[in-house]
């Protein structure tokens, strides 16, 4: 592992983390604090966060990896 892996490399994955995290931890308290319509609303906000945060999470991987490669090649 430690001869594939280097410093910018690791570098990557935790801005990765981080980035992840915040993105589905704001997604979920936005969809929380503004969903209204009694349980269909929560079971609809809970939906479209799932749906929300996948999306984010694809676009925040590919803008990331490519910044990354260009930067560590």
């Amino acid at each position: 592992m430690t001869v594939l892996t280097r410093v910018p490399h690791i570098m990557i994955a935790l801005i990765k983390a981080a980035l992840f995290g915040m993105a589905a931890g704001l997604i979920a308290c936005y969809k929380g604090i503004s969903v209204g319509g009694g349980p269909a609303g929560v079971g609809n906000a809970v939906n479209e966060t799932v749906v929300y945060t996948f999306v984010a999470l694809l676009a925040i991987n590919t803008i990331v990896t490519a910044v990354g490669v260009k930067v560590t090649l």
